[in-house]
C-alpha cells in the first residue's frame, strides 16, 4: 500500500496537479524520496500551464 502511495503522489507531482512538498505529504515520505522515484522512472515535473485567474460566470 505504501508502494502506491509513493508512485501516485510521484504521479501528481511530475504531472504538475502537486507540488513537490504536498505530494511527498500525502504520501507520508520525504521529497527526496519523490524526485528519486521520478528521476529513477525518468520523469521530470511539467510546468502547469493553467491560469489560477478567476472566470466570471454568469446565467441568464
Amino acid at each position: 500500500m505504501h508502494q502506491h502511495a509513493v508512485r501516485t503522489a510521484m504521479a501528481l507531482y511530475t504531472g504538475g496537479t502537486l507540488d513537490l512538498e504536498t505530494a511527498a505529504r500525502q504520501a507520508g515520505v520525504s521529497t527526496d524520496r519523490i524526485e528519486r522515484a521520478a528521476r529513477r522512472l525518468g520523469q521530470t515535473p511539467t510546468a502547469r500551464t493553467t491560469s489560477r485567474e478567476r472566470l466570471n460566470v454568469s446565467a441568464d
